[in-house]
């Protein structure tokens, strides 16, 4: 059942629209500190850093500061703030804020599968004249083999926008693995496409992540 799956993302990642007008592989790199304050709250700090152009420029630094919520054991929900450096083309640098309120819902493993779903409304800009919010949804399935750590996860997310028309899709492919009870790596494969716009894009993503907890 995993290998169709993983074979049925991979023909989608194949077969997805790569002839937008624009083009580019990145890497995303990034390390996130928990600590839990009682068993019900969490905090999470996290730092990224986001390369352009074949993975050669620095094109966003971020902060972001999130407390999680627990309700029971399927409902979550989260409060976050990131503070980002991003550089355009012309690399100038520009400053941004985001607010953002995550509803989370995770369900019963059911034969090692487990469902996510991740509903954000965001709220973000440069300046009170440039803010904007959007909503995403992220729908992830993942697995645990059999004496192994790995977990292997597939994942799609859409972007809607003020104006109800979605924007922007990411497909991602991936697995984490506990390299001890307080560090696990997290690497991942992604496809982030723009749709409905007149310059879309179509990024190749690499990332890398490590969390650890304090």
């Amino acid at each position: 059942m995993m290998r169709l799956l993983f074979t049925l993302l991979l023909s989608i990642f194949l077969c997805i629209n790569v002839f937008s007008q624009e083009s580019d592989f990145q890497t995303w790199a990034c390390f996130s500190l928990t600590k839990k304050i009682n068993k019900k709250n969490n905090i999470y700090i996290k730092q990224g850093l986001r390369f352009r152009e074949n993975s050669s420029i620095l094109s966003k630094s971020f902060i972001d500061i999130k407390l999680r919520f627990k309700y029971n054991k399927r409902w979550f929900y989260s409060f976050g703030y990131r503070d980002s450096k991003d550089w355009n083309k012309e690399l100038q640098k520009e400053s941004k804020n985001r607010y953002y309120l995550d509803v989370s819902y995770a369900s019963k493993k059911l034969n090692r599968f487990n469902i996510n779903v991740r509903n954000r409304y965001q709220y973000q800009g440069s300046s009170a004249l440039t803010y904007n919010s959007s909503l995403r949804q992220k729908i992830s399935l993942s697995y645990n083999i059999r004496r192994t750590k790995m977990d292997p996860e597939i994942s799609v997310e859409h972007f809607l926008q003020e104006n109800m028309i979605i924007n922007k899709l990411r497909y991602t492919l991936g697995f984490s693995y506990p390299i001890n009870k307080d560090l696990d790596l997290d690497l991942r494969y992604r496809i982030q496409q723009e749709i409905n716009a007149a310059n879309s894009e179509t990024l190749f993503i690499f990332e890398g992540k490590l969390s650890y907890d304090l």
